[in-house]
Order: C-alpha cells, then structure tokens, then sequence
C-alpha cells in the first residue's frame, strides 16, 4: 500500500507560487511576511527575475507608506506609473520605468501576515481581473504562509532543544568521566545517578568497598541543580568518637576544653550543596539523633550552642555494610535508616561487570603513560586473560593499584601476567589461550599492543571496547603473520599462533585490510 503524499510547509508554499504561474504571467513572485512589527522580509520568491540577493532582503513599512497602506486597507493594489511610487525591490533588482508591480496583502481571519508582489518588466499585463484573480487566491497564499512560518519556528524550536540536548549530554559525559563502564549492570546504575540527580531526595550508594561510591556521589552533585555548591565529604568511620558531633555540626568557642574558637561543622560547610557521608553505617549512636533532625528539619545547633543555625543540605550517604541488618541488631536507628534510604542505588562489584575490568584497565594505563618513559606500557594476552580471571575483592580500587604496580615491575613496557601476579592474589602466570577462540571474543585481541612494537591504539575515558581498540587487533595479526612469515596454516602458522581457526583468520584480515602478501 503506497504511503500518503507529505509536503512541508514551505514546498506547498512554492507550489501555489508555480499554480499562480500557470494563470498570471509574472517574471517575479514575492511572498514576505511580516517577521517583526514595522517590517517586511522575504520567505519566498520564484520566478526568472528572482535572485539570491532576495533571500535576506526586508522592507521598513516606516520607509514604504505605499505598502502600509497596502496592508491596512486588506485590498490588492496595482501600482500606477504615475502615482510616484518607488519600485519594491529597487535596491536590488534594476527594472525598467513604468513596469507592472502589484501588492496584494495577506490576510489570515481578518490580519495581515505578510504581503505577496507581483512585477513584471513590461507595462500593463496585469489586468484587473487578475487583480481580482490575486485577491481572491491571496487568502490560500496567506495559509501557505503561516504554515511555512510555523513550520521555521518549530524548526528553530527543536534546534533549541537539540542544542540543550547536547549541552546535557557533554555535562553528563563530564559527570560521569570517572564512572567508566559500559556493562548492563553499570549502566543500570548510571541511569539511576541520572534520574535521581536531578530530584532533592536523600540517596543512600551501597555496595562493597572500592566500587566506587564517592565518584558516584560527586556524580550526583555535578548533575544536579546544586552542581554550583560545595561537595563536602566525611569518611564517617574516620571520626573520633569525641568530636564527632563538633566535626558535622560545629562547635562555639569555649564550648570544650580547646575550643578556641567557633567553628563550623561539615553540614554548615556543605549549605547550597551535598554532604557526602562514607561509610555512614558507622555513624555513632548517640549521633544519629541529632543527625535525623538536622535531616528533617533543616537545623542543628552547634556544640556548646543555643541558637539554631538552618541550612540547606542534600544528603547522599554510602556505606559497605548491611545497614537494614544493623537496625535489627539496633546499631543503626531505623527511622534514619529510612531517611537516608529514599533512594537506594546499589553499585556491582567488579567481578560482575564483565568487559568493564578491561576498559578500566586501559584508562588507568592511559593514565600512566604519561610519565616519562612509559609511552610503549601495554598489556600482554596472558595478563589480560589474568585480569579476567581474578575476582577483584578489593573491586576498581585493587584493579587501579595493581596496574600501577604491574606497570612499575614491566618498567614502563609489556605488562605480562606474572606481574599482575606480583602480589599472590592472582594467577600464577599466563592463562593461554584456548585453541579455536575467535580473535574478536578475546580480550587480547581487542587491548594488547603489538608484539613486534607496533602502533597502539589509546582509547579515550568512555570508548566502547569494539571501536576504540579496534587498531589492536590489527597488530596482532600483523605480528603473527610476521612471525610465521606470512603463513597462515599448519603448525607454526599465523592460525595456530593466535589459536584461531585460518578461515576465521582470513575473515579478519579482510576486514581489518591486512594483506598477507606484504609478509611472504
């Protein structure tokens, strides 16, 4: 079944100008619209006198009464040649003395919302039947119009928008720049981060040590309406047990023994912006109280203090334990518990982030390569089947530190698994690569630099694992087929070497454009 016709505004609009050519012989047809108040400009003009230096030209009605007049009086008009008016278009178009000009106004329920011309070079062709002729179709020229005019403004609109859209989208890309991952299970939580920013409730980040919790927090601040305040942090497990309430909520001088002075606490500090409470499941007992009210109602007092000091705080708290199990075991108070929980965001621990271990690992090399020295340090396969394998319980934390520890023992080159194994917590070498793999389904395939020394790809903060370290997997190959000079199959062949079957091989190389001819 063949779809319905559909015409923008503005080619319907040039339609009825060519309809009009067919009964009127014009050499130029107009049609402006009245874009400001006093002002004419041009939206469209056909015809063999039609030019480009139309396309932005405008009329002052101030400086033309002729047209106004036009306008105001809601009838065509065929200029004469001797009532002295001046050609409508004489600054640009150079047309004969005494030509044929006609003005009809555009009238949409009663109001003028543009003007249409109609000139000839020759005198007399416009009779007035067809004076009348233009009057009567100006109405539908005037619907043409506003359509077309309404058409520009929802255009303009949505390249608003469009605009917003991306300024959104390069703050989002900003927000999350240390949040990198894309695994469902992490995007699942950086979808959440968007939804909640943007709202006033409390936010509590759960998950084990090391996922991440504070950089999700200041994700949250730099995406919401208070991106501009302070982002204040307090490691709740780090407060001594005696000044724990003077270090939230202030102290006034001689409130204690060395209090020399007022001092404000981290919730005054944090006022038009968020308070970051770590590990809040440690919070002491006898504070939670004083916490929950400061939470509710907006005020505290400082130590030693009497008057209320209020203060406009958004709260996000983090925390590695079971808090709803504290409560049970009443070390934790339950209302808090629910005020700090509106939101609940739950952050997966490394192991179950798939791919996500490699990209980390390729930024935090990125990162290290820009020490003097350490330009070639790349991962090798065996240390990339190493990073997938171990279950990083010390999560992005232990994963960052033991790169950098690798990268020092590879002095500043290839990062083997004997490296990363440095610390007895991983494997005790090389896992090698399973016979008949597919070169794409391999990690090392996708992140090891070439073993010949070649060219490495350096993905940015962000890029997928497919289209950022696709380069790679060209030095690969070419390294292998190096190797085996340019042999694919048998023993000792390019194949076997990478543990890939030589149909699957050759499959790769034509598609990364890698010729085997330049190896024989």
């Amino acid at each position: 079944m063949e779809g319905r016709l559909s015409l923008s505004p503005d080619r319907t609009l040039e339609i009825v100008l060519e309809s009009i050519a067919e009964l009127v012989d014009y050499e130029l047809a107009v049609v402006l619209d009245i874009a400001s108040p006093g002002r004419l400009e041009v939206r469209r003009a056909r015809g063999p006198l039609a030019s480009e230096r139309l396309a932005n030209f405008s009329i002052s009605l101030a400086r033309r009464p002729d047209l106004a007049a036009v306008l105001e009086g809601g009838v065509p008009r065929l200029f004469d040649r001797d009532d002295g008016s001046v050609d409508t278009y004489a600054e640009i178009l150079e047309l004969p003395e005494g030509h044929s000009c006609l003005a009809a106004p555009l009238l949409l329920e009663g109001r003028a919302v543009g003007l249409l011309t109609l000139d000839h070079r020759r005198c007399g062709v416009f009779s007035p039947g067809i004076v009348r002729f233009i009057g009567a179709i100006s109405a539908l020229v005037a619907v043409a119009l506003a359509q077309s005019a309404e058409s520009a403004g929802l255009r303009a609109e949505a390249a608003r928008l469009a605009a917003e859209r991306n300024r959104l989208l390069e703050r989002d890309a900003d927000a999350f720049r240390r949040l990198l991952g894309d695994s469902p299970a992490w995007t699942a939580v950086l979808d959440s981060i968007r939804l909640v920013a943007a709202t006033e409730a409390s936010v509590l980040l759960l998950g084990e040590t090391g996922t991440g919790k504070e950089e999700a927090a200041r994700a949250i601040h730099r995406l919401s309406p208070r991106a501009e305040g302070p982002f204040v942090a307090l490691n709740c497990s780090a407060l001594p047990p005696g000044l724990a309430e003077s270090e939230l909520f202030g102290h006034e001088r001689g409130s204690f023994t060395g209090a020399q002075a007022q001092r404000r606490g981290r919730f005054e500090l944090a006022s038009g912006g968020t308070l970051f409470l770590d590990e809040a499941g440690d919070l002491p007992l006898e504070l939670q109280p004083k916490l929950l009210r400061a939470l509710q109602e907006g005020s505290f007092e400082r130590v030693g203090g009497e008057r209320p000091v209020r203060v406009d705080v958004r709260v996000v708290a983090a925390t590695h334990v079971d808090l709803a199990a504290a409560v049970r075991e009443g070390r934790f108070r339950e209302d808090l518990y629910y005020r700090l929980a509106v939101f609940p965001i739950s952050l997966p621990p490394l192991r179950e982030r798939g791919e996500d271990v490699a990209l980390l690992a390729e930024r935090f090399l990125g990162e290290l390569r820009s020490r003097p020295g350490w330009e070639d340090l790349r991962l090798s396969r065996g240390a990339l089947e190493a990073l997938r394998a171990r279950p990083w319980p010390g999560n992005v934390r232990e994963l960052k530190n033991a790169v950098e520890r690798a990268a020092i023992l590879a002095r500043g080159g290839l990062i083997e698994a004997e490296e990363l194994a440095a610390d007895g917590a991983g494997p005790s070498g090389p896992g090698p690569l399973p016979a008949g793999r597919p070169l794409a389904d391999s990690l090392a395939d996708s992140l090891a630099g070439s073993r010949a020394g070649g060219p490495r790809p350096r993905p940015r903060d962000g890029a997928t694992l497919d289209s950022a370290l696709a380069a790679a997997e060209r030095a690969e190959i070419e390294s292998a087929l190096e190797r085996s000079r340019g042999r694919l199959y048998g023993s000792g062949g390019a194949a076997e070497l990478l543990g890939i079957k030589p149909s699957t091989l050759q499959g790769r190389m034509k598609r990364l454009g890698v010729e085997r001819s330049r190896f024989a």
